[in-house]
């Protein structure tokens, strides 16, 4: 009985193990260091055990949309957030913060569900207004949320960001003017989450992409420059993420960086060869 005694004094002098087991601890942690990653993971894992998946699923999409890809891509990260379960689970006891995040998911679930029974070309129309519908009412939600929220300005930039990929497929000559005003409100809603949390790669990543969609549709060089300028940043806060690289890579050709492209190219290459070697 003693050594049991022992045992779980030395385990609550550990920080890991102290709010491990405490939901609400870990909850007191993040909000201190709201880059702790692993803590953030752990807390995914305890709200979901715990029954609160609405709190869970919150902290899900912070790693999915504002941590690093390792986080992101974990089974607590995008994967938990595009559950069908876990969402459903989540809006039992959903907050305005939460709404808005599963507004995001389904509405690039309508996409990816359409394209998938490839009727897209025939159901452009509707999907347009069905996504414009959850974009609308997510602002709205959003509005009565907190103005200092990353995950929610995160969500709303993804919500754009997804319209504007039915915009793409829509593919008539009037949708530029919409595509350029969806793409300026993600990049808006984007650069308020980097600015809320400016040591998390999310933001920057996602900026990347929207400032690239932008410099292609006006043919602008300097917003080529701004996007590889984003993926840059993103890559000093999260090196190991191939992504970036491969954007890079991307962003100096469109850009017609030649001899940095091959840079990139190099370094992509290097790297794939690396990882088929493991």
């Amino acid at each position: 009985m003693r050594s049991i005694a022992v045992l779980l004094l030395l385990l609550a002098g550990l920080p890991s193990a102290a709010y491990g087991v405490d939901p609400a601890s870990l909850e007191q942690h993040v909000r201190r260091n709201p880059c702790d990653y692993s803590a953030r993971r752990d807390l995914v894992v305890a709200q979901a055990g715990s029954g609160d998946f609405a709190a869970a699923y919150y902290h899900a999409a912070w790693l999915a949309w504002l941590g690093p890809r390792e986080y992101a891509d974990s089974a607590e990260g995008i994967a938990f957030i595009r559950s069908r379960l876990n969402r459903d689970r989540s809006r039992l006891h959903a907050t305005r913060s939460t709404a808005t995040v599963t507004a995001a998911v389904q509405a690039r679930r309508l996409l990816f569900d359409t394209c998938l029974n490839g009727a897209v070309a025939q159901q452009t129309t509707r999907l347009r207004r069905d996504i414009s519908d959850l974009a609308e009412r997510a602002e709205e939600t959003a509005a009565a949320a907190s103005r200092n929220d990353p995950v929610v300005r995160m969500a709303l930039a993804d919500l754009a960001l997804t319209l504007d990929d039915v915009l793409v497929f829509e593919g008539r000559n009037s949708t530029k003017r919409s595509r350029v005003r969806t793409l300026r409100a993600a990049a808006s809603r984007a650069e308020a989450a980097a600015a809320m949390v400016p040591e998390a790669p999310g933001p920057r990543r996602l900026l990347a992409v929207i400032r690239s969609r932008l410099a292609e549709l006006d043919g602008i060089p300097d917003l080529w420059d701004l996007a590889i300028a984003e993926a840059e940043f993103a890559r000093q806060i999260d090196p190991s993420d191939a992504y970036l690289s491969e954007l890079l890579w991307t962003l100096h050709l469109r850009a017609g960086h030649w001899e940095r492209a091959k840079v990139w190219q190099k370094r992509v290459e290097a790297a794939a060869e690396a990882s088929g070697s493991e």
